[in-house]
Order: structure tokens, then sequence, then C-alpha cells
């Protein structure tokens, strides 16, 4: 089509008219996130989140990618959200901050969701987040920790070590849980010491198992794909047994591997069976 020699008239019936293809694939993208959360399927390539997995496998800026998962969290909890989406009438941004301040406060009142729903609807970004900055009574006010500058240089050199691109909050995060996870091992180790317990045949996951597992590891999820690429996350990992433990599995350090969150819910889903087969 040949914009340049529509009429006035057809320019703007054809402008209408792709605006809502827009808004429609809009809500396609939504619907399919949705289906990606719901089967922990990001983790399928090598992603620990579904933010990740926007990011890197579909293309969106990291504020694209987190205004469309909020997006499309709202939708899944509100039929009024995914119509309004659709008809224009409510903005991804503001369906974000909805879902955002639904969180926040934790509503679960259908009414209380509809209302917050309509309030964002046709309004401007900034006032409906001054709007509700005033319903929830937030002062603005912000609370900042300085780093110094010897000490972001360190973050810069651990994240070219580990190969990562962490912040320097996911960083802390990760030091902390790996520090945790060390005076837990050393606490286990005093505890048990007087105990003998068969490692083959109980959950009990040994001491030394343990420490063999997060040495062989380095502290990062051993997810990998079927390209071999290793899943970056360090945090919040949990052991997991490869052969599960309700089908036989034993517990050594052969049947255990370091997992994240997203990944140990992947394995389970395949496993077991805990979805739906897809239609």
């Amino acid at each position: 089509m040949n914009l340049r020699k529509l009429s006035d008239q057809n320019l703007h019936e054809s402008t209408l008219t792709a605006a809502k293809k827009e808004k429609l694939s809009t809500i396609e993208l939504l619907r399919h996130l949705a289906e990606v959360q719901r089967r922990v399927l990001y983790a399928e390539y090598g992603h620990s989140t579904l933010y990740k997995y926007v990011i890197y496998e579909l293309g969106y800026s990291e504020s694209e990618s987190w205004t469309r998962i909020q997006a499309m969290k709202l939708i899944r909890i509100s039929e009024l959200a995914e119509e309004k989406i659709a008809e224009g009438l409510l903005t991804l941004s503001n369906a974000a901050e909805v879902q955002k301040y639904i969180q926040e406060f934790n509503f679960t009142n259908p009414g209380q969701i509809t209302e917050t729903i309509n309030l964002a609807s046709q309004k401007s970004h900034r006032a409906l987040v001054q709007e509700l900055d005033r319903r929830a009574h937030r002062e603005k006010t912000e609370k900042k920790i300085v780093l110094r500058k010897q000490l972001l240089d360190k973050m810069v050199r651990l994240n070219k070590l580990l190969n990562a691109d962490m912040t320097e909050l996911e960083l802390i995060e990760m030091l902390l849980d790996k520090e945790i996870r060390e005076c837990e091992l050393l606490s286990s180790k005093r505890t048990r010491t007087s105990k003998n317990v068969s490692s083959e045949n109980t959950r009990y996951l040994p001491i030394q198992v343990k420490r063999t597992i997060v040495i062989r590891s380095q502290h990062q999820c051993e997810f990998r794909d079927k390209n071999g690429k290793r899943c970056d996350e360090r945090r919040n990992l949990q052991f997991d047994h490869i052969k599960p433990y309700a089908l036989g599995g034993k517990t050594n350090e052969q049947n255990i591997q370091f997992l994240c969150p997203a990944h140990n819910q992947r394995r389970m889903i395949k496993t077991f069976g805990l979805l739906d087969r897809p239609h």
C-alpha cells in the first residue's frame, strides 16, 4: 500500500485499523507471556526469570519487559483490564502501575481491583502515579546507600570474573546468599557430627555432599539448555535430586544438582506433569 496516494479520509481510516491491529497484537503477546509463565517455559531456554526471557529472547528493553510482565499479571486476574487494553482505554504503562499497586496492598477483592483499573483508564501515566501515591499516603522521600568508587570497582571486577552482568544490588544479594549458605553448612556440620546418617536412602543431605555440590557449581545454577548454555542465576539456589527421590533417586553427589527456583520448578513440571497438556 502506497500511503502517499491515499486520500486524507482513507489514510485516517487505515491508521485507525493499524492501531486496532497493534492493540490486538499487544493482547496476544500478553496472553502468550501468561502461558509461558504458567509453564515456566523460560527456564527451558536457560533463563531463571520471565523478565530475562523477555529481554534476551524477545528483544525488549528492561523497562519494556517490566511493563509487559506487569500488564500480563494484571490481565490474568482481571478480564476488565484485558478488555480495556484491547480497546485502548488502558495503556500498558498504566496497567503496570495498577498491578504494582494491587501487589503492594495485596488487593484480592474484585471490587477494589475493578475500581483501580477504572481509575487508571484514560488517564495520563503521570496523573495516575500521583493519584496512587496520594491514596497510598506515600511521602516523596528516598533512601540512598552511597557506595565508594573503590567498592564499585570491585563489583565491576567481580562481574568480569563471574562472566556475569549483575547490578550492584544483585551482586550484594548473591554474596549474602553465598555467605549464608556457607554459614549454614558450617552450622549443620557442627550439629550433625555425632549422627551417622546414610546418604543413599534418605532425603537428608549430608554436609559433605552439600559442600561438594556448592564447590562444583561455583555458586551458580547448573542447568544447561540444549545448546549447552548455562543459566547465570546465582541467587536463592536449591539442592535438587536429578532422579527424583520419589522415583528412587539416591541422595549422593552424582544425583544432586544446584538449581535456581525456576529450573527446579520446571523440572517438577516436566517430571511429574503438574500442568495440563497444552491444547
